[in-house]
């Protein structure tokens, strides 16, 4: 049966000052296709329902029993990946009887719990509101499946549902917080799922709703004092870690349910990957790999670990970890996303690696205690924040790599500098300077919103390597909503 759902938006200036409000709306499609069964052992997150696009197969069929809408509106067509897809993956969408080719839909590398929109050509709604669409698997090896409402006992949220969003262009909207504050920002356990709660938990400092949200979240994989996720490969996990990005949403259990138990299984972790001189990283021996993710992923939890159940030696831990990333991988003008304990670097000036870096770094300093050590780590976040604004660009926003303008422009990477620099300007870390170049980004990033408040124009999760991140291709990735919640632009 056809559903939509309607939801108010409101128009702003810059994340906070009301304009005016204005309608979207979410218009669900009947979808057809054949039946599924997942293969042994595999598993779709939460139980939702789901489908699934198979290479060789007619695919699905997707229909409104509703005329079209108004011409001064436009249209998005939605679908969100139920896996995570290693492959270039491209599906052809075409109108259902006259079979006229409305695009070739690019999915390359999708995450698990990623949306991806088609923009829908104003002359040919009315064939898609008259005929339905049918959506084939054209490039790609492995099946897709999707989330769909399949007559399961659980469902996704809306937003991970397929369907057409139709809204009216000519407003810059906000609706990030009602994205954010909803089922519709849970995303992959891990660094993902770990700064979407680090959003939630800092909006909680001063909104019921957040708190409400996040405990909501929380128990959907921490519930019965356990750990449950359907990690990457779409295999249900039970209370295991498999790296150090994982590490982060440990940070915000720790801070909203102190006596979990498996927060003893992340200290556990991180102390089996520490080296003789208390360095966390993936790896072992020569094949230790230290990466930016771990100033934010490893080091602030360890920090609020440390602080939450006064252990002392894991804010060691925090700051060899952090003192080793500022040691290895900032280099001159440069900051590299990873390198070897032997000094091979690489991902040099990666807009997202600089995020991970400089967001680390902030939120570890808060939480550590005051020591010499701390005092020179701050000393470097100051130097490297200023090395990362240089390169800010005039519109506000950072290239994907930032001394290489051909790469484009980027969201993510600039939502989580920008987060950084508010988050330490507010905690007396930064100076003004930081605050304005966070408040230039916040309005460059405006423009790239979507009119129910998911950001857009963010590089690829890194599956692909240098090429991926290289060539411009963009998508919608919910995580960055965490990293929204940090400019509290009240306050700048």
């Amino acid at each position: 049966m056809l559903a939509a759902s309607a939801s108010l938006l409101a128009s702003t200036s810059a994340f906070g000052k009301l304009k005016r409000e204005e309608l979207y709306t979410n218009l669900m499609a009947t979808v057809t296709c054949a039946p599924s069964t997942l293969p042994e052992g595999k598993y779709i997150p939460f139980d939702w329902g789901y489908g699934e696009i198979s290479a060789g197969s007619e695919g699905l069929k997707l229909f409104w029993n509703q005329p079209a809408p108004s011409k001064n509106q436009f249209a998005s067509l939605r679908i969100t990946s139920a896996t995570d897809v290693r492959e270039i993956l491209v599906l052809e969408v075409k109108t259902a009887e006259t079979g006229k080719v409305i695009g070739e839909w690019d999915l390359r590398f999708a995450a698990l719990m990623q949306p991806f929109e088609l923009p829908i050509p104003a002359k040919d709604l009315e064939a898609v509101f008259a005929e339905g669409i049918t959506i084939k698997l054209v490039k790609g090896t492995k099946p897709f499946w999707f989330f769909t409402n399949n007559n399961s006992e659980e469902t996704a949220p809306t937003a991970y549902l397929p369907h057409l969003l139709v809204y009216e262009k000519g407003m810059v909207k906000e609706a990030w917080q009602d994205r954010l504050m909803s089922l519709e920002s849970l995303q992959t356990f891990g660094w993902q799922q770990g700064i979407v709660w680090d959003g939630l938990l800092e909006m909680s400092k001063k909104s019921t709703k957040a708190k409400t949200v996040l405990e909501q979240q929380l128990a959907l994989y921490f519930a019965n004092n356990s750990l449950l996720y359907c990690n990457l490969n779409n295999v249900k996990t039970l209370e295991e870690i498999h790296t150090v990005e994982s590490i982060l949403p440990f940070a915000i259990l720790a801070q909203t349910n102190p006596g979990h138990a498996l927060l003893k299984t992340a200290i556990k972790f991180c102390e089996a990957h520490a080296n003789s001189e208390g360095v966390i990283a993936d790896g072992t021996g020569d094949n230790r790999m230290l990466k930016t993710e771990e100033c934010y992923t490893v080091s602030y939890p360890l920090a609020v670990l440390a602080k939450t159940l006064n252990r002392p030696e894991l804010a060691q831990l925090a700051i060899r970890t952090l003192q080793a990333r500022v040691s290895i991988l900032e280099k001159g003008k440069s900051i590299y996303q990873r390198g070897t304990e032997q000094g091979e670097l690489y991902f040099e000036n990666w807009g997202r690696g600089a995020a991970w870096y400089l967001l680390g770094l902030a939120k570890t300093l808060v939480h550590l205690p005051e020591s010499t050590e701390k005092e020179s780590l701050k000393r470097s976040f100051e130097q490297a924040v200023s090395k990362v604004i240089s390169y800010q660009l005039p519109g506000g926003l950072w290239c994907n790599f930032f001394n290489l303008a051909e790469t484009g422009v980027e969201t993510s990477g600039t939502a989580g500098i920008a987060a950084a620099l508010s988050y330490g300007y507010r905690n007396k870390l930064l100076g003004k300077n930081a605050a304005e170049a966070a408040k230039n980004a916040s309005m460059g990033l405006l423009p790239y919103m979507t009119p129910d408040g998911y950001l857009t124009g963010t590089a690829q999760v890194n599956k692909g390597g240098d090429d991926l991140q290289k060539n411009g291709f963009r998508v919608i990735s919910p995580y960055t909503l965490g990293f929204l919640a940090h400019l509290d632009l009240k306050n700048l």
